[in-house]
């Protein structure tokens, strides 16, 4: 059984290292698409070498600005809808130059239009430049956010240590995620094979690596709520954990629970963080 054990965790380890290459492969490939849509300058907005994301923040007083004109205009109020124009294109122009590769996204000429129409004051024409500035906008964030977000929102991954709470051995996180998967997927695998006891102690692996997982979310997280390992999947677990308990198991009813878990914690959180993980170039 020991022997097993060891090839077992050997062939997890190979697994990882293939992962990592894959990853090494897809970081790669990620840089050089973000060496091409991220511009250097835009660094000196974001941490480390600022203090605060400055270009995001600048960014939302834009939108502020431009929200407020529609809001006014739904409100009858032409005056105060030029009032917020006027700060809307004195910060476009300002954001204009804090990245000059990127002046090609900020057309000055549908914002002037937007100007002359509310000085016009006929609403429809004022919504319809509206409408064309805001296709601006659009253009821009489909070409630049999500690598800027990916760049300077999410950490990596492959710098996450976790210790596991079985062999209390620190690990990759990607190793300790094979280790995780295991235990679930053993459950359904020992219950498929009327092996309950079995089924009882892949949860019991799978609870006390599942707590280990939780402390990884303060890596990014400091809310209380752990999102998709919060305490409605410890519910689910702790029914699974009852329905594996009792003198006869229900094989579809603990299935259902396992169901459960995987897609309102596993693949909901993966869904959220593959994407990025893989992407990630930091």
């Amino acid at each position: 059984m020991k022997t097993v054990r060891v090839l077992f965790i050997a062939a997890l380890i190979t697994g990882a290292f293939l992962m990592v290459g894959t990853r090494n492969d897809l970081q790669a490939k990620a840089g050089a698409l973000k060496e091409i849509s991220l511009p250097a300058s835009l660094d000196s907005f974001y941490p480390p070498q600022s203090g605060q994301p400055v270009y995001l923040m600048s960014m939302l007083k834009l939108e502020t600005y431009f929200s407020g004109i529609a809001a006014d205009i739904m409100d009858n109020d032409i005056q105060g809808a030029r009032n917020s124009f006027d700060e809307f294109r004195a910060q476009y122009m300002k954001i204009l130059e804090m990245v000059p590769e990127w002046k090609g996204y900020y057309p000055v000429g549908p914002v002037d239009k937007l100007g002359a129409q509310l000085k016009e004051g006929d609403p429809g024409q004022v919504m319809e430049a509206f409408g064309q500035v805001g296709g601006i906008c659009h253009e821009c964030h489909i070409s630049t956010m999500v690598q800027a977000q990916q760049k300077y929102h999410w950490g990596d991954f492959g710098t996450v240590k976790v210790t596991d709470p079985l062999s209390r051995e620190s690990v990759d996180y990607a190793l300790f995620k094979k280790f995780l998967s295991t235990n679930f997927a053993g459950i359904s695998v020992n219950l498929g094979q009327g092996q309950p006891e079995q089924a009882r102690k892949q949860l019991a692996g799978f609870r006390a690596r599942f707590q280990a997982l939780k402390g990884t979310c303060e890596n990014c997280h400091d809310q209380e709520n752990k999102y998709y390992v919060d305490e409605n999947v410890e519910k689910t677990l702790d029914s699974l954990e009852k329905a594996l308990s009792s003198t006869k198991v229900d094989p579809q009813a603990a299935g259902a629970l396992v169901q459960s878990i995987g897609r309102q914690s596993c693949s909901k959180c993966h869904l959220v963080h593959v994407p990025a993980a893989m992407a990630n170039v930091r």
